[in-house]
This record gives C-alpha cells, sequence and structure tokens, in this order.
C-alpha cells in the first residue's frame, strides 16, 4: 500500500508520510522548520472507519446472506441497500451495465471534476485540495441542497488503482478532516461518508463495453428517515448515472482520456484498501 498521511485521532501517520520523504540521514528533530510543518499538519485525519465492503459481484443470493435487500431494479442498473444500526448508516450498492461507452471513459467521467461542475447542476464547488501521490488525492466537493435544507459540503481522500490485465478500475473515496479545509458556516460538513465504485471491462479497459457496482454511504448531518433517503435514492441515483454515462461519451469523443498509474503489482490485494 501507499504510505498513509493519516491514522485517525493521532499525529504518527502525518510524520511518518513527511518524514519518509526525508534524505537518508536527514535529521527532523533537529529541523524547526520540520517541526513547525509536522505540527500545522496534525489537523488531518479520517473522520471514521471505512464501512464499504468489497462485494462486487451481482448475486442476488450471496446478497442476500450478506444482509443486503433489492430496492429497485430495471433494464439499466439494480440498487441494494443495507442499513448498519450500529452506526446509524444506509448503504447503497449499485449495479450497472453500459454497452456504449469504455470503462476508461466511465473512470473519466468520475474523476474529471472539472467538466463535472459543468454537467451536474448540483455541484456547488469541486477540486482537488492536494496531490499525495499519482493516484491518490484530497478533494473538496460542495452541493447543493433543495430549499429548506442547507447546502453540504465534502472533504475526502480519493485513491485510484489500476489493473489493465484484468480489466480493472477502482475509485475509493473516504471523508477526512483536513487542516487546510475548516468548516464553513454556510455548509453542512458531511462528516460520514465513503464509496467505492469498481469498474470491470467486458473485453479491454479500452473498447466499448463494461460494468460497474458502486457502494457508498452518506450521512447528510441531521435526521432524515430511511423512507426519504431510499426515495431520493431510487430516483437521484439513475438520474446522476445517466448523466455520468452521457458525460463519459462527451470525453471519448475528445480523445483527451487520462488513466491512473497501473500500480497494483505494488499492493497486496487488486482492490484499494483502508486500514
Amino acid at each position: 500500500m501507499n504510505k498513509g498521511i493519516t491514522v485517525q485521532g493521532a499525529e504518527e501517520g502525518v510524520m511518518h508520510y513527511i518524514t519518509s520523504k526525508l534524505p537518508e540521514g536527514s535529521n527532523h528533530h533537529e529541523d524547526p522548520e520540520l517541526r513547525d510543518i509536522i505540527s500545522d499538519s496534525a489537523g488531518t485525519f479520517y473522520n471514521d472507519s471505512f464501512l464499504v465492503d468489497d462485494l462486487d459481484l451481482n448475486d442476488d443470493e450471496l446478497l442476500l446472506e450478506q444482509g443486503w435487500s433489492k430496492e429497485l431494479q430495471n433494464e439499466k442498473l439494480t440498487i441494494w441497500k443495507k442499513l448498519l444500526s450500529e452506526e446509524g448508516i444506509t448503504l447503497y450498492k449499485i449495479f450497472g451495465h453500459f454497452d456504449t461507452i469504455s470503462a476508461v471513459e466511465f473512470y473519466n467521467a468520475q474523476v474529471n471534476d472539472q467538466y463535472r461542475t459543468t454537467w451536474d447542476k448540483s455541484v456547488n464547488n469541486l477540486y482537488v485540495v492536494d496531490n499525495i501521490t499519482n493516484n491518490r488525492e484530497i478533494v473538496y466537493w460542495a452541493t447543493k441542497f433543495p430549499f429548506p435544507l442547507q447546502d453540504r459540503d465534502y472533504v475526502f481522500e480519493r485513491r485510484h488503482l489500476m489493473d489493465e490485465k484484468r480489466g480493472r478500475i477502482e475509485i475509493a473515496s473516504r471523508s477526512i478532516t483536513h487542516k487546510a479545509k475548516p468548516v464553513l458556516p454556510k455548509f453542512v460538513r458531511v462528516l460520514k461518508y465513503g464509496s467505492r465504485l469498481v469498474i470491470k471491462a467486458d473485453s479491454t479497459l479500452y473498447q466499448k463495453g463494461m460494468s460497474y457496482v458502486l457502494t457508498y454511504y452518506d450521512d447528510f448531518g441531521m435526521p432524515i428517515p430511511n423512507q426519504v433517503k431510499d426515495r431520493l435514492a431510487n430516483s437521484k441515483i439513475p438520474e446522476f448515472l445517466e448523466k455520468v454515462h452521457e458525460a463519459a461519451v462527451y470525453l471519448g469523443s475528445t480523445g483527451k482520456l487520462y488513466v491512473p498509474y497501473p500500480e497494483v503489482e505494488k499492493h497486496s490485494s487488486s482492490s484499494v484498501q483502508y486500514s
């Protein structure tokens, strides 16, 4: 795994990340500037446990055994949900397939933040705060909510992983607190958010035809009845994914596509792992 910049509730993870970048023989304890950097970085940590599972098989029997219940099914996608009572969180898992775009095009529609601000009208602001590695960054996302609800914002770490041999790309996101993005009175800060998107090519990552499974949870920061959450999910998720599809078609037509660095051989498994 890549070196983490954070560990929950402690400074050691940040210190380890910074000092690991120093040349051999450096004595950071005698460097006052580095001590200040470490102190400033202590305000960055994960907000909660990463609650998303790694189940990405569209198998009704297996999903039911794991406590999932089917919410919606149509010709384009299937939505499942799972209530985590102790956490007060509802997980959603969406399976879908597109014949007209490639895995790389779908991936680009998910991570091209600048273009998303043009097609996703719910976005108030969306940009990368800090790049940690080639495949890992801190993202700020502010989103509009309908009146009378207050707008929400998120700060999260986003990781990318590509396994070209298996025709698979994965994006995992996890909410964090970051020293550079304090809470603003204009927004309700969402402190519990996590997602994992697995994109699988039918043939190769660059040819048309791909499937996906998106698993996520999103705590709005206020008590909302489960029935309301379910109605929102069942209506908004299909609408959003159709817009992602349209964005992927456009990005594919431009020929300007980004792919994550193939770091899979550095990992113990072919999926993004959070400790």
